[in-house]
């Protein structure tokens, strides 16, 4: 039996795909159009034309399909239409089960967000803990309306995991999702300068492999109807550009810029983009959020599925030596 991927070329779906194939599993992957990354290059991988959207076009890629990873979802800071951020992220996700359900597919994970879980106040998210915020943007509240979906879906005949990664970092190309690598790559190229605040907010930052492995140990051991926390080291942004700078060996002075400027030009930036339809590079959405804490605990991923999390220290190194290799 195969196992079907959607959302194959973007950061996590791309490294999945390339590892389970390396491994000998039968891979279909659902996309618009015929992807041309050299890791999709293997006997093991077949490529089917469609969308989430379009429930008819699942039909041909779930044939001879027992598994699922849906990652497709719409994950940027803005969108011209702020409808697409339901349209792919709830109703895209919709399509997906009912087409599974109906192809009696035995086991679903489904790739959220830690952001659906949102920040911390005195101690690291955990699952089960409530939200202290409302959400700050589209994406995560169409992600938790998509869990709440896909809750549904598990208690009603659907075996369904979920899981909820936070900052992922590391190898692989720029897709939007990975921003943390491109700053590390900004910072190399003399293009980052900034500390936004203060720079001691806390963010959670798993490694891209260990997400990766987290979500084939999800498809074995995950336990239906339950989320699960992929985080990473719990850091300051003081503590990550120093890492940086240290595995670099580029040392330059950074300016910690205060969050009421960057609110002035992430709104000047958000109304040249609702203007021109150039997608700003920060919105205000993404300044409210760093003034917030983001630390996560990861417990019941490492307990349940051997989830294992890299050092930041490590995990920034390999990050700097692949930039250096493949952007530089």
């Amino acid at each position: 039996m195969a196992i079907l991927i959607t959302g194959s070329t973007g950061y996590i779906g791309s490294k999945l795909t390339a590892t389970l194939a390396e491994k000998g599993e039968i891979i279909h992957l659902l996309c618009r159009t015929a992807p041309t990354l050299p890791e999709f290059n293997s006997p093991n991988i077949k490529i089917f034309i469609g969308d989430i959207t379009d429930i008819d076009s699942l039909q041909p890629a779930l044939e001879n399909v027992d598994k699922v990873y849906h990652l497709a979802a719409y994950a940027r800071l803005w969108a011209k239409d702020p409808s697409t951020f339901y349209k792919l992220n709830v109703k895209g996700l919709e399509n997906v089960l009912k087409a599974a359900k109906t192809s009696g597919v035995s086991k679903i994970v489904y790739t959220s967000t830690a952001g659906v879980i949102g920040p911390s106040k005195d101690k690291p998210m955990t699952e089960k803990d409530p939200r202290i915020t409302g959400f700050f943007n589209l994406y995560e509240s169409t992600k938790s309306e998509s869990e709440k979906l896909a809750l549904d879906y598990s208690r009603n005949g659907l075996d369904i995991s979920i899981l909820n990664p936070s900052r992922i970092y590391g190898p692989g190309f720029d897709t939007g999702s990975n921003p943390v690598t491109k700053i590390v790559e900004m910072y190399m190229k003399g293009n980052w300068k900034i500390i936004p605040g203060s720079g001691n907010d806390t963010g959670s930052y798993p490694y891209i492999d260990d997400v990766v492995d987290g979500h084939i140990a999800a498809m074995e051991k995950g336990r239906n109807g339950e989320r699960y926390i992929f985080g990473g080291v719990n850091a300051t942004f003081n503590e990550l550009m120093a890492l940086i700078q240290k595995h670099s060996g580029i040392e330059k002075k950074l300016k910690h810029v205060p969050f009421f400027a960057l609110n002035i030009v992430s709104r000047m930036m958000l109304l040249n983009a609702n203007i021109t339809g150039k997608p700003p590079l920060i919105t205000p959405d993404w300044v409210a959020k760093y003034k917030y804490d983001w630390a996560l605990d990861s417990s019941k991923a490492i307990n349940e599925l051997g989830y294992k999390i890299r050092s930041l220290d490590e995990g920034i190194r390999l990050t700097v030596e692949w930039v250096k290799t493949n952007r530089m």
